[in-house]
């Protein structure tokens, strides 16, 4: 469940690739835990702490906004 309520006083913020959000990392985080956008909940691993390294989970968001789906044939007719 992703806290909206979260004071940013204890708290590293991190832009997110899909949407521009706001991913909070608590002071507390270690490598290897999982972080989450506040927007759009996508999931981040944290890979590195210094410096911050965040790598987005979830395969099927794309932070290009591209769809490239490889099923759709432009050529129809």
């Amino acid at each position: 469940m992703v806290d909206l309520d979260r004071d940013e006083d204890d708290a590293l913020v991190e832009e997110c690739s899909v949407c521009s959000g706001d991913i909070f990392i608590d002071l507390d985080c270690e490598e290897d835990d999982i972080v989450y956008c506040n927007d759009c909940e996508a999931e981040y691993l944290i890979r590195s702490l210094d410096p911050l390294r965040l790598t987005l989970l979830d395969d099927d968001i794309n932070p290009d906004g591209d769809d490239d789906d490889s099923d759709f044939d432009e050529d129809y007719d």
